[in-house]
């Protein structure tokens, strides 16, 4: 099965964290949202939400175990300051 590679990009450390899979673009931008809406003292997406922005890398085969890079690098899928509530 293919999956979408994402990752949360942190606008103030200048750096993507650690990759995650989902099985749609979509999908991958609901766990965003919730992440971010998320209300709690040590979640830094609800407490700085203008600073993560989630991006879609490329797609990964678990049968094959080969990945691909999206065509023109991360592609921006959405922005936390997006998000409210």
């Amino acid at each position: 099965m293919k999956l979408v590679m994402c990752s949360i990009r942190d606008r103030a450390a200048d750096a993507y964290m650690r990759p995650f899979f989902s099985p749609t673009p979509a999908m991958a931008v609901r766990s965003f949202m919730d992440e971010v809406k998320r209300e709690a003292p040590d979640n830094p997406l609800n407490m700085h939400p203008e600073d993560h922005d989630l991006y879609e890398l490329g797609t990964w085969d678990d049968a094959t175990g080969r990945y691909e890079e999206s065509a023109d690098g991360p592609y921006l899928l959405m922005m936390g300051k997006q998000i409210t509530g």
